[in-house]
């Protein structure tokens, strides 16, 4: 039984997802040298709907791929010196907050919230495929029923 226990304990530590995160810093230089939309989270340590994020939705593998293969994801703290930057400059109603930039800078989208990991994953998939250039994100998720 010990046996068992300790193996799923290692499997479980191998899969769990591992999002490459990037100083925010550096994300427009590598978003425009890869060509990728930049992707930030503002979350706050003391946030409960930041926690279901953390731990369920970014936990996923799909997620995780999707982030790492079409974005330059950047998780800045709500209180840093660039979570303020960015919260003067993009706007701000609270965390969970997620903005998609394109790679000079511009605001194409804010989403604000905690999401269970299937519509997380529309919501990403809709940047990643381009859809929002052609519709509107209501018309997308209408479509993907």
């Amino acid at each position: 039984m010990k046996k068992i226990l300790v193996l799923l304990l290692l499997i479980i530590g191998f899969a769990k997802a591992d999002i490459n995160w990037v100083p925010y810093n550096q994300a427009f230089d590598k978003a425009k040298k890869e060509n990728k939309l930049v992707f930030i989270y503002i979350y706050s340590p003391s946030c409960h709907y930041c926690d279901i994020m953390d731990f369920k939705v970014f936990e996923s593998k799909r997620i995780e791929d999707l982030l790492n293969t079409k974005f330059v994801p950047v998780k800045l703290r709500k209180c840093s010196q660039e979570g303020m930057e960015v919260r003067k400059k993009y706007g701000f109603v609270g965390t969970p907050m997620f903005y998609f930039l394109d790679k000079d800078g511009n605001k194409i989208k804010t989403i604000f919230g905690a999401w269970e990991e299937k519509d997380f994953f529309k919501i990403l998939n809709y940047f990643a495929t381009g859809s929002y250039k052609e519709m509107t994100m209501d018309e997308y998720f209408m479509k993907q029923k």
